[in-house]
């Protein structure tokens, strides 16, 4: 569970990254689409938050592919939950994260 909320933060930056590691020509229209919508969110954060996903994005970076790959796919698996599975997922997470 703690691979899935943190894959999708890393997303954010998985998607810039590709928008910017590849020629923006060859991504489709939907990955064009969400990389610009994170660009326009990650520009309107603050400072120490934008670090913090730069670091994070370091981090994932420094990553064997391997790890990278199932990250992604932990995320695309997250992406495809309904609302309501989204929140009952956040709240074991939350639930776990805190040791309750």
């Amino acid at each position: 569970m703690k691979a899935a909320v943190g894959a999708a933060l890393l997303w954010l930056l998985v998607a810039a990254g590709a928008a910017m590691a590849q020629q923006w020509q060859q991504l489709t229209p939907e990955e064009q689409r969400r990389a610009w919508e994170n660009y326009q969110q990650y520009q309107q954060l603050p400072q120490q938050q934008q670090q913090m996903i730069e670091r994070r994005y370091q981090q994932f970076q420094a990553m064997p592919p391997q790890e990278q790959q199932r990250l992604r796919q932990n995320y695309e698996s997250y992406r495809q939950l309904d609302p309501q599975q989204r929140r009952e997922f956040s709240e074991k997470y939350r639930r776990w994260k805190s040791g309750d």
